[in-house]
C-alpha cells in the first residue's frame, strides 16, 4: 500500500474516537495534526492545557488563551490554551467541555488527558457526554497522552482508533497492552517515529507503521508533506 493508501486506512471516521499514546518528541503532534485537519470535519478545537511548543506553532488555526475569545472566534479551526491557572481549573474545563457538547459537529483534540480534573476516576460531565453521545451531536475526539496508566480507563477504552508511540514507564505500557493487545516487549522495540495502529472493529490487528517528517505545512491534501510509511 502506497503512503496515500496507508494514510487513509488509518484516518478516523467522521464521528470516531481516538487515543494517541507517546512520549514527548516521538511524533505524537504531527499525526494529531494529520487526524485534525481532515476534509470530513472541517472544524475542530484543540485544548492545549500544556502550552505545547509545537502545537503554538501549528498554522491554519485560530489560536486563543480564555473562552470569551473562543466562543467568539471565527475560524473553523482553533486552539484554545489557556494559562496554567486556568488550565487545572475545574469551572473553566466543566465550561469548556459543555461549549464542545453544545457546538456539534466538531473535532475535539485534548492534547494531554492526564491534564483533565478527575473527580475520582470521574471525568467532567460534559466530557464524559462528548465520549458517550458525541456521535449522534457530530462531534468526533482525539485524546492525547504521554501517562495512560495516569488516565482512567474509560476514557482510553471509548475509542475506535489507537495509535501507540514509545512510552517511558512500565505501568504505561502495561496499560497499552491491557488495552490494545501490543505486547510491552513489542512497545520496547519502537524506534523514533514509529508507532502502531490498532482498530479491532476494522478488523486491524495492531499494525506498525512510521512517520516520515519533512519540513512544510503538514498534510491537508494528496500532497502532504508528512506521509505514514509501513515499519520494518
Amino acid at each position: 500500500m502506497d503512503n496515500f493508501g496507508t494514510w487513509n486506512a488509518i484516518k478516523m471516521g467522521r464521528y470516531d474516537r481516538g487515543v494517541l499514546i507517546g512520549h514527548t518528541g516521538c511524533g505524537k503532534t504531527t499525526l494529531a495534526k494529520f487526524l485534525i485537519e481532515d476534509y470530513q470535519k472541517p472544524y475542530s478545537v484543540t485544548w492545549d492545557p500544556k502550552g505545547s511548543e509545537s502545537i503554538e506553532k501549528w498554522k491554519n488555526q485560530e489560536h486563543v488563551t480564555n473562552q470569551t475569545d473562543l466562543r467568539e472566534a471565527e475560524e473553523n479551526r482553533l486552539v484554545y490554551t489557556p494559562s496554567p491557572l486556568l488550565a487545572e481549573d475545574e469551572n473553566d474545563q466543566f465550561a469548556f467541555f459543555y461549549w464542545i457538547y453544545e457546538r456539534k459537529f466538531t473535532r475535539l483534540y485534548i492534547d494531554e488527558a492526564t491534564s483533565i480534573a478527575y473527580n475520582g476516576l470521574k471525568p467532567p460531565r460534559y466530557l464524559t457526554a462528548v465520549l458517550n453521545r458525541g456521535r449522534e451531536r457530530g462531534i468526533s475526539t482525539l485524546t492525547a497522552t504521554q501517562r495512560p496508566s495516569g488516565v482512567p480507563m474509560n476514557i482510553l477504552s471509548e475509542s475506535e482508533h489507537y495509535y501507540v508511540f514509545k512510552t517511558n514507564l512500565p505501568q504505561d505500557k502495561q496499560r497499552i497492552e491491557l488495552i490494545t493487545g501490543i505486547q510491552v516487549e513489542d512497545q520496547e522495540n519502537l524506534k523514533l517515529y514509529e508507532f502502531y495502529y490498532f482498530n479491532m472493529q476494522r478488523g486491524l490487528f495492531p499494525t506498525k507503521l512510521k512517520l516520515n517528517l519533512r519540513e512544510g505545512n503538514y498534510a491537508r491534501s494528496k500532497s502532504a508533506t508528512a506521509s505514514v510509511s509501513n515499519g520494518k
